[in-house]
């Protein structure tokens, strides 16, 4: 199951709601979001990716690096990783260490520090099966 526009967006908005930002979408408006997705399908069904926790990590880059939204977009692609995952049956192994240190992962994701091969490893080891 692959994550569609209309949930991304509601993850950003509801995100917003509960920590505040600016609200709206980048430049590309909501076909950014389209754009972000499509990356990850075309990823998942054309270049061989069908490793759970590479697609995960494929949500991650691409929706904090397609700067979809106005401000959000590094929450919003964890969430939309994590969720991904979840209802592929692993869930974060919670503890504030790894919470803190998915703040910086974010971050370094986001400035192209961590590709997603590495973000894939990284989730393998902070993710359970459930």
């Amino acid at each position: 199951m692959l994550l569609n526009a209309r949930y991304v967006i509601a993850v950003h908005d509801d995100i917003l709601d509960l920590e505040g930002g600016l609200p709206g979408f980048a430049q590309a408006g909501p076909g950014g979001v389209e754009a972000v997705l499509a990356r990850v399908e075309n990823h998942a069904h054309y270049a061989g990716l069908d490793d759970v926790f590479g697609i995960a990590a494929m949500y991650a880059v691409a929706i904090a690096r397609g700067h979809v939204f106005n401000d959000g977009n590094k929450r919003t692609a964890l969430v939309c990783a994590l969720t991904y995952l979840s209802v592929q049956g692993y869930d974060l192994s919670s503890t504030l260490e790894i919470e803190d240190d998915l703040v910086e992962v974010m971050v370094e994701v986001a400035e192209g520090k961590i590709e997603r091969e590495e973000l894939a490893d990284y989730l393998s080891v902070i993710c359970m099966c459930s």
